[in-house]
C-alpha cells in the first residue's frame, strides 16, 4: 500500500518507467523477466500502485539503460507523434468542438477496450456459408 505522500513519486516513477520500457521495445513481461519480478509487479510500478526497492530500481535502471534519476525525474516527457497530432488538432477547434471530440475519443476508447476483453472469433469464409445454405 503507498501512503499518500508518496503517490505523486509513484505515478511519476510509474510514468516514466513505462516511457523508458517502451523506448528500449520491452514488454512487462520481458522486463519482469530481466529483473527477476513478477509481470503483476511492472504493472503495479506503471501505475503507480506500489513502488520499487532501491535494489530493485537499481535493477530496473540498468534494464533500461537509463539512470535512476531518469526514473524519478520530474520533467516532462517527450510526446510521440500521434499525441502531437491530437493536439495540434484540438487546438484548432472552439471550446465547444474540442469538448465534443473529446467525448467522440473518449467513447472510441472506451469501444476499442471492450473489443480488445472480447474472445475472438473466427469468421466463416463464403465458401463455409455457401456449403452450410446447401
Amino acid at each position: 500500500m503507498i501512503k499518500r505522500y508518496h503517490s505523486a513519486l509513484a505515478h511519476r516513477l510509474g510514468r516514466n518507467l513505462a516511457y523508458y520500457r517502451k523506448r528500449a521495445k520491452l514488454t512487462q513481461e520481458q522486463l519482469a523477466e530481466a529483473i527477476q519480478v513478477e509481470v503483476l509487479t511492472i504493472s503495479r510500478y506503471e501505475t503507480g500502485a506500489n513502488l520499487p526497492s532501491l535494489v530493485t530500481l537499481e535493477a530496473v535502471s540498468m534494464s533500461l539503460r537509463v539512470s535512476i534519476t531518469d526514473l524519478l525525474s520530474e520533467k516532462a516527457l517527450p510526446r510521440s507523434n500521434e499525441e502531437e497530432q491530437c493536439l495540434v488538432m484540438l487546438k484548432s477547434l472552439s471550446p465547444d468542438e474540442r469538448s465534443t471530440a473529446m467525448n467522440v475519443l473518449s467513447a472510441l476508447v472506451d469501444s476499442l477496450r471492450e473489443q480488445r476483453k472480447k474472445p475472438r472469433t473466427k469468421k466463416k469464409s463464403r465458401v463455409d456459408s455457401q456449403n452450410l445454405d446447401q
